[in-house]
C-alpha cells in the first residue's frame, strides 16, 4: 500500500509541473502579442502623448493677395514637443460656404505617401507650412468664405484656426502692389497709409489681413497688395521684409 502510495504522488508531481509550465506558456504569449508558432511580434503604436492647453499656438498669415498663407505652430513652452504624423501629410484644410457647406477639401484632392514620421517643435520654436489657394481661388464665385486649417500630427487635437476669406474674381483681376509704410490704424476695418511717392490713402482691410494687422511695424516700408472697387482701396495682403 506504501508503494502504491508513492506512485500516486510521482505522478500527482508531475501533473502539477505539466500544469506549472503550461501556465508559463501561455503567460509567454500575452507578453510576446504575436504568433506563438512564428515568434513575430505585432507592431505597436506608440503611445500619443498629451500636450497641455495652449503649449502649442496656431497662425495663419497671408502672403501673397489672399492666395499663399503661412500656418504655423508655435511651442509657446520652455521643452521641446514631439509631434508625430502617420502619414506625409501634415495639415489639412476646408474652405466653407456663408452656410457650412463644405466647397473644398485639401485631402480630397491630395494623395500621401504612408510613413510614420516625427519632428520636433522646438522650445519657443516654430513648424511652418506653406499653404497655397492659388489653384483654389479662381474655382470658387464670388462671395464670402471660411478657410479652416488643422495640423495632421496625432497629439494636435484642437491645434486649428480659422478665417474669412473674401473672392471677387473682378476686382481680383485689378490687384496692385507697391510699397508703402502704415502710418496707424484709423478703425478696426481701415488703415491710414503712405506709398513712395508720399501720397497717403487710407485703405480698407479684407478679413484675412485684420488677423494680422496689429503685428505690421509702423513707419517702415512693406509690400501692399490692393484692388480698387467703387473708389475704396482694399488690402488684400501684407508683406514684411
Amino acid at each position: 500500500m506504501k508503494r502504491y502510495w508513492k506512485v500516486l504522488s510521482s505522478i500527482a508531481v508531475a501533473a502539477l509541473l505539466m500544469t506549472a509550465c503550461g501556465t508559463a506558456d501561455i503567460k509567454e504569449k500575452e507578453v510576446v502579442g504575436g504568433s506563438p508558432d512564428t515568434g513575430y511580434e505585432e507592431p505597436v503604436d506608440k503611445e500619443v502623448t498629451v500636450i497641455e492647453e495652449d503649449a502649442i499656438a496656431v497662425e495663419l498669415i497671408a502672403k501673397e493677395n489672399g492666395s499663399k498663407y503661412l500656418f504655423k505652430l508655435v511651442n509657446t513652452t520652455e521643452k521641446d514637443i514631439e509631434l508625430t504624423f502617420s502619414s506625409l501629410q501634415e495639415f489639412d484644410f476646408i474652405i466653407k460656404a456663408q452656410d457650412g457647406t463644405k466647397v473644398y477639401q485639401y485631402s480630397d484632392e491630395m494623395m500621401f505617401g504612408e510613413a510614420f514620421v516625427e519632428k520636433t517643435l522646438a522650445a519657443n520654436g516654430e513648424l511652418v507650412f506653406d499653404v497655397d489657394l492659388t489653384e483654389v481661388i479662381p474655382m470658387l464665385e464670388s462671395g464670402m468664405y471660411s478657410l479652416e486649417i488643422w495640423s495632421s500630427a496625432r497629439e494636435s487635437d484642437g491645434l486649428r484656426t480659422e478665417i474669412e476669406i473674401v473672392t471677387d474674381k473682378d476686382s481680383k483681376a485689378g490687384v496692385k502692389t507697391e510699397t508703402a509704410t502704415l502710418n496707424g490704424l484709423i478703425d478696426s476695418n481701415s488703415v491710414e497709409m503712405t506709398d513712395a511717392a508720399g501720397n497717403i490713402t487710407v485703405y480698407r482691410l479684407t478679413d484675412e489681413v485684420k488677423v494680422y494687422i496689429n503685428d505690421i511695424p509702423e513707419e517702415e516700408p512693406v509690400i501692399i497688395n490692393f484692388y480698387e472697387d467703387n473708389g475704396q482701396f482694399f488690402i488684400t495682403s501684407i508683406i514684411v521684409d
